[in-house]
């Protein structure tokens, strides 16, 4: 049997967050999860995730097969993971932040 590591929406209507699980592959998207390794809050502002690495990991060396959006996550806590192993808690820059980071390149790269 094959696993993958995925997205399970919860939530309610329009308020949606994401666990991040391990699941069968043939499983539905909300269907019974086999364990459960973190979670994703794209409503929340700033967007959110938080992250188990080593259970991540572990699965990874079992075979378990890794949804784009969630290697994504993964590699952007791996990133953040400096000091503490294990649960990384990853808060995206506002969109606000990401302008005034382009601007400050823009005006670098004319003087």
């Amino acid at each position: 049997m094959s696993v993958s590591i995925r997205l399970t929406r919860m939530g309610s209507n329009k308020n949606a967050f994401y666990r991040i699980a391990v699941m069968p592959t043939r499983s539905k998207r909300d269907g019974l999860a086999l364990d459960t390794l973190g979670y994703y809050r794209p409503d929340a502002n700033p967007k959110q995730a938080e992250l188990n690495l080593e259970r991540i990991q572990d699965w990874i060396k079992k075979g378990a097969i890794v949804s784009s959006t969630v290697m994504r996550l993964v590699k952007l806590a791996e990133k953040a993971e400096a000091k503490e192993p294990g649960r990384v808690l990853i808060v995206f820059p506002s969109d606000r932040a990401k302008r005034a980071h382009k601007d400050r390149l823009a005006a670098k790269k004319k003087g």
